[in-house]
Order: structure tokens, then sequence, then C-alpha cells
């Protein structure tokens, strides 16, 4: 949700200090080469000509852009970290008064998923992978389930972009296994040199078009795939050797590679092995951590109680606002709106009322340990080494070459590309490990019904006292249901702007004994302490009913000392008044 102030507000640190200030050393050294770039941009002009002159302009200004980029990302990162009184954002529809006009669309449970949790001891936020490759991983490393969303797409992209490319590679070398062997005849240097070509083909489609993005991986929901786009890929590897040798023995003649892929396969494979490997080791040391709990406390119990049957919840509501952090309002999910149905008559009936609130959940400080610290600081360093260098490259090969072909340019620019699209996928890693926060909170879910019905309690009917008060008895006859739960929540936070109000994940349910046993006390008591009989607290009040008690008490043993004679002409008299 957006910035909201307030004087009492979340004391929350900027989680993204550090990261901000690699982003802004590598920035400088990017922009410097920028600078130099353009610098050289005449002599390279005047000794290579109009065509390459204009292609190192283009490439001077993208690194001179790449270094503001990153000099940008820097400074936002260490800017300050605006955090108002409104975050995180909500686990459900937020139905508070107090925030009905705020919308929070990144809210991902369901009041009904909420109370299926509850009631069920479950956690939904944890769901099984879908593809082939997905599935082993998760099998040798069963933890990494309980990563969050974020983490769990990133391993997703990255477990199917390296089978992918696994399978391309073993293909590549079954098609050379079978032409060594003499099964074909894919032993000529083209033949193979068009193989190599085809697999950098799919390298690039595989990790240009489907890559660790931080829109991708911070999506709401878990990314899923399907064994069927596999199958098509695999089979696509497989036409391709086909094809070529179906060629040759047709007599097709096979045109000469436009260039020799062997270094780009090398370079390419060396640099999806240690993103792999830095990917998976990360997840991994995040997963030893968490703590998958799905513990509530339960409390199931009948009352019956002299009250009317809309006091029980008045009293939950009351007992929940002292349960306030910095008096922020509670998350309400389910109102607590108690339906009363009369059965036939005014004097009894039936009810039930349902409610699942959270209270305002509480910055929990979470250090990784330190060896989490050091492969998150070698990813970071990584992924800004690899951008530097793509950066340098960039500008060596552009400046002291002609590109006057597509094998100049190729040899050019697929190095220092290669190196920036795996840069910046060890930093969008990094960056999910950078921003990972903690939220503790309590979720409470109360289910009563039952039945009531109402009589009446009259005092003071004695011919001797002065006042009466008459007042009706509800009796209520109750069943409740109380869960409670404390939850940690996780949440990946962003630099800039609207820095908290992505999805928020449940990763444990603890039980919560201490507070469920508060909250019935305190309820009960409240129950108790209600007043069944209607009475006075003014001073005046009970001034006048002194003084008319004092004067019936007066009359009353003045008629008691007469004789039964005169009680009976007394009593004569007024009946006669009366008649006239």
């Amino acid at each position: 949700m957006d910035f909201q102030y307030g004087s009492d507000s979340l004391d929350i640190q900027n989680p993204f200090k550090k990261e901000g200030l690699y982003y802004i050393i590598s920035g400088i050294i990017i922009a410097i080469i920028g600078i130099l770039s353009v610098l050289t941009l005449r002599s390279q002009v005047l000794e290579n000509g109009t065509i390459s002159g204009w292609i190192s302009v283009g490439v001077s200004l993208f690194i001179l852009a790449l270094g503001i980029q990153f000099l940008t990302k820097g400074f936002i990162r260490l800017s300050r970290f605006y955090v108002g009184r409104g975050v995180p954002t909500s686990l459900s529809d937020n139905k508070t008064k107090s925030e009905k006009n705020t919308v929070e669309p990144n809210a991902y449970y369901s009041s009904n998923a909420l109370e299926q949790m509850l009631m069920g001891r479950k956690n939904t936020t944890f769901d099984e992978p879908t593809i082939l490759f997905e599935r082993a991983m998760y099998s040798i490393l069963p933890n990494l389930l309980f990563l969050p969303h974020s983490m769990r797409n990133y391993i997703y992209i990255l477990v199917r972009n390296t089978s992918l490319s696994l399978i391309g590679l073993m293909v590549f070398l079954i098609a050379y296994l079978s032409g060594s062997i003499g099964l074909t005849n894919l032993t000529q240097e083209t033949l193979l040199g068009w193989l190599g070509v085809s697999l950098s083909l799919l390298l690039i489609l595989i990790w240009f078009f489907n890559p660790l993005s931080l829109s991708k991986v911070n999506e709401k929901t878990l990314l899923k795939g399907t064994n069927t786009k596999i199958a098509l890929i695999i089979v696509l590897a497989i036409l391709v050797p086909v094809l070529l040798e179906l060629g040759i023995r047709e007599g097709v003649s096979i045109p000469t590679i436009p260039f020799n892929p062997s270094l780009f396969l090398i370079v390419s494979y060396l640099l999806i092995g240690v993103v792999f490997t830095v990917g998976i080791i990360l997840a991994k040391q995040r997963s030893e951590l968490s703590n998958p709990n799905t513990e509530v406390s339960e409390s199931r119990d009948h009352w019956q109680e002299n009250v009317h049957p809309k006091d029980f919840f008045r009293a939950l509501d009351m007992e929940m606002a002292d349960l306030r952090y910095k008096e922020i309002p509670n998350r309400v999910y389910r109102e607590l709106n108690p339906n009363l149905n009369m059965e036939g008559s005014m004097d009894k009936g039936s009810f039930e009322g349902d409610t699942i609130q959270e209270t305002q959940p509480i910055f929990e400080p979470f250090t990784y340990n330190e060896s989490l610290q050091t492969s998150r600081f070698i990813a970071s360093i990584l992924g800004h080494v690899f951008v530097i260098v793509s950066a340098l490259l960039f500008f060596m090969l552009s400046h002291n070459r002609e590109l006057t072909d597509f094998m100049s340019i190729f040899n050019s620019f697929s190095y220092p590309l290669i190196l920036l699209l795996f840069g910046m996928n060890l930093l969008t890693i990094a960056h999910l490990f950078w921003g990972e926060m903690l939220f503790k909170s309590n979720l409470i879910q109360f289910h009563g019904e039952g039945t009531y019905t109402e009589s009446k309690l009259s005092v003071g009917m004695s011919i001797t006292d002065s006042t009466r008060s008459e007042n009706t008895v509800v009796r209520t006859s109750y069943s409740s249901w109380f869960l409670v739960s404390e939850l940690i929540t996780t949440i990946q936070a962003r630099p800039g702007a609207n820095t908290l109000n992505r999805a928020r994940y449940i990763m444990t349910i603890n039980r919560s004994d201490d507070l469920l046993q508060h909250l019935v006390n305190r309820i009960k008591g409240f129950l108790d302490e209600r007043e069944m009989v209607a009475t006075t607290n003014s001073e005046l009040d009970d001034e006048a009913m002194s003084k008319i008690y004092s004067l019936n008490d007066r009359g009353s043993k003045q008629f008691e000392e007469l004789t039964e004679e005169q009680k009976h002409l007394s009593y004569g008299n007024r009946r006669k008044e009366e008649i006239e």
C-alpha cells in the first residue's frame, strides 16, 4: 500500500544499504568506462570508417547508460526507507472500517483459506513442484519447499533453464559420439559446427527470453510449468542432428558456418554452472533456517450467562482492541456481524457469529547465519564483477576491431552480452536475500453459536417498597470455538517507493496458549461483571428515592399505630372517595 504517515510509525531499518553501496561502486567504474568510450569516438570513426564508428557510438552510449542505471539503483537503495503505519500488506482483504478505502491488490489469501489453515492445521502457502526437473531437485533438497515464493520462483526458472541447457548439450554429445563410432555421418567439421550453432541459438532462446528478472520472481503466485513444453524442446533438440544426417545422405551441400561457436559454448556453460551453483547454495542455506510449524491453540467451551448474545462479541472486540500495536487497528479479514434469529416469538431465538482478525504485524529482526551472509556477499560481488568485465569487453572489442562482417560483430558482442546476462542473474538472486523481511503477528478466529430466552425479573414488589425495578433478563446458552496462533510471515521488500506492498506469505504457524488463555479469562471476567438489575448511579436520584422512602416509612408506621376499627373506617372512606 502507499506510504501513510503517522507520528508513531513502525521502526524498520533500510535493508538495502550494503547492496546500494556495491551498486554505486560498480556504477562509478562502468560510467568511467563509458566516458572513456565516448572520448575515443572520434579516433574510432576515423580509423574504422563510418559503419564501425556508428556501432561504437551505440556501444559507448550503452556502457554509459548502464553505469548511470547502476548509480541510480545504488542511490535509491541508500535513500530513506519510507515505512508508514499501514504496512505490511494484509494477508487477505482488510475489512476494518478505517481501511475499507485502502486497496491492497497483492493480498495473497482469502478469509476462507485462512480459516482452512487454522481449522485444518495446514499451510497452503507451500505447494508442490510440477515439472520433472524441479521435482528432482526438491527430492534431493526437500526443505526448498518451505522457501518464500520469490525464492521458489527463481529456483523454478534456474532449474528449468539449466535442465534444458543440459539436454541440448547431451543431444550434441550423443550426435558427436554416434558419428565417432560410425553410426552417423555427423563427424564433419562443418556439421559439428552447425550443431554448435544450433546449441548456441538454443542457449540464447532459453536464457535471454526467460531471464531471472525481478518482475518474474516476485510474481504473487508460484511459477508453474508443464512437462509438455519440456518434451517439445527435447524433440526439437533431437530433430536437428537427425535432419542434418538426412540432408547428408540425400547429398545436400552444407554451407560454411558463419562463426565458430566452440569458445562461446564453453564460456556459456561455465557461467551457467556458476549461476546455478550459487543460486542453489543460497537456497539450500536459507531453507535450513525454515521452521514450517502448523500448530494452533484451541479452546472449545459451553457457556451459560445471563447476558445478551451480542455481549459475547462486544467483549471480544474490546479485548482485541487492547492488543493493538502502536494503536494501529487490527486487520479484520472476516467481519463480526452476529446474526440473531427469532424462533416463533420475540422472547427466544438462536444466534451465530464468526470473525477472523490479525493483530498488527511487528517487524521481526532476522539475521542470516554467517555462511548465508558470505554466500550472499559472493553472489553480489560475482554479479558486479561480471557486469564490469562485460562493460570493459564492450569497450575493448568494439574499439579495437573493424565491425564489417558477422564474425567480427559476433566475437565483439557475444561474450560481453553473455557475461552481462549472467551477471544480472546473479544480482537478481542476491537481491532477494537482501530484501527479505519477517513479521510476527497473531491470527485469531472466534466462532460461536447458541440459543437465548428472555424472562422478567422484578425487584421491589413489596407493599412497603417505594421503588421498583423491572428487568428483562436474557439467558444465553453459548458454544464457542476459539483458535489463536502466532504467525511468522515474510515479505519481499523493494527499494524506492511502496517498499512493503508486495504479497506477504505465512511461513510458520505456532501455538499461542498464553494469549488464548488471556482472552478467554478477560471475556469471562467481562461477562461475570455484568449487572442484571437496573439501578441508579446519580446522587440526586438517590436523594429523591431516600425522601420517598422516608415518607412511605412514616406513613407505614402511622398506619400500624391505628386500631383495627380505624383501619377499617380508613379503608371504607378511601373506597367511598374512589366511587364518588
